[in-house]
Order: structure tokens, then sequence, then C-alpha cells
């Protein structure tokens, strides 16, 4: 199994994660001998091999699978549409920024708490 990882390192960004689990999972990805390779971009896969652009040049991943796991971007057209319209329209979520559900339901909270 191999991990390809577009930054530097792995759990580089989307805000705050527990440092237990990340410890955790900084643990559990050389134990369970999965190999990690940063700085680098699919390019794409045919015939069995996933085909990556790294620092050191192209490389190649023989696999029978592969999941993706890609980022997200704020979409803040429907607020947009109706901010506006609706007195009471609110940005928050990923449509504010994309992090994991924590801010989501901070976002939430302060609005809610504001109401």
């Amino acid at each position: 199994m191999t991990i390809v990882e577009v930054m530097d390192k792995l759990l580089a960004v989307n805000g705050p994660l527990c440092h237990s689990n990340s410890d955790m999972l900084k643990e559990l990805i050389p134990f369970n001998g999965i190999k990690v390779i940063t700085s680098a971009r699919v390019k794409g896969y045919a015939r069995g091999a996933l085909a990556c652009e790294t620092l050191d040049g192209e490389t190649t991943i023989q696999c029978d699978s592969v999941i993706l796991a890609v980022g997200y971007d704020s979409n803040r057209s429907l607020y947009e549409d109706i901010r506006f319209d609706v007195p009471q329209a609110y940005l928050l979520g990923d449509a504010r920024r994309v992090a994991n559900i924590m801010y989501a339901i901070w976002d939430a909270f302060e609005v809610a708490n504001g109401i």
C-alpha cells in the first residue's frame, strides 16, 4: 500500500487534529508497512500502474486499486445569489472555509448564539 501526497508531509493542512489522533496515525502508517510519497502529483492510471510526478521525476506505482482523497474549494455561489434578498442568510461551514466538522459546528454555534 502506498499513500501519494501532494503536500510535503502528511496531515499538513485542514485545521487542528487532536494530537493523540495525529500521533497515532503517524505511528500506524510505518507500523503497517505503508509507503508514503510526498510532494507528488498523480498524473494518470493505465494498465495497473499509477503515474506520479515527484521531486525526483516521474515514477509509477503498480496497483490494482486507487482511492482518491482530494481537496475541496469553498463554493459561495448560493450565498452570493441570496445574501441581499434573504436578511438572515449566513455563510458557514465549508462554504466559508474548507476545514473539518469541528469548524462547521463552531461556525453554526457562533451564528446561532448571535441570533
